[in-house]
């Protein structure tokens, strides 16, 4: 078992090359974690109002993470290292991590709602970011900066909400 963790040390590319499930995992497995996301939010606890602020939180901040993309046209790690890349969906500039950005924005908002499933979601988040590193598609501070943003989005959509809700209930 020590030879497997140590090979995934030094060559962690062997992992991705010969496991076609991991390779999709990293590619694809971010958006399988917002589909659960909703679906669990609005099946399991009934609350369709999170689920559909997890859905625009994810897309406000893909909006942004795009816009940025255009912005700073990064080269992805695998490109300015002439290597190949061990995920796809990479023809995208590097800065910021898209995956990272919408894994943290509905990670955030179930996390300030549901405390103990928000816990294991940002871990899978983190998960999915370290994923994009070892995959060789982003560099680290595509990851910080991804984090950040879907993160502070998730954060001011919280805010506003409550705002709009406290305003309302005054109202009445």
């Amino acid at each position: 078992m020590w030879f497997v963790q140590m090979r995934l040390i030094l060559e962690p590319e062997s992992l991705f090359m010969n496991n076609p499930l991991i390779f999709i995992a990293n590619t694809y497995g971010v958006f399988f974690f917002i589909i659960f996301i909703v679906i669990y939010v609005s099946v399991k606890e009934k609350n369709r109002e999170l689920a559909l602020h997890t859905l625009f939180s994810v897309v406000t901040t893909s909006f942004f993470v795009l816009l940025l993309k255009e912005l700073f046209l990064t080269p992805r790690p695998f490109i300015a290292e002439n290597t190949t890349a061990l995920a796809g969906l990479a023809w995208m500039s590097s800065f910021p991590s898209l995956h990272a950005a919408i894994a943290f924005a509905a990670a955030t908002t179930v996390a300030l709602h549901y405390s103990r499933i928000g816990i294991f979601l940002m871990v899978i988040a983190a998960l999915i970011g370290i994923g994009r590193v070892v995959a060789d598609v982003h560099y680290p501070i595509d990851i910080a900066f991804g984090i950040l943003l879907g993160v502070s989005i998730s954060l001011f959509f919280e805010h506003a909400h409550f705002k709009h809700i406290r305003k309302r209930k005054v109202h009445h």
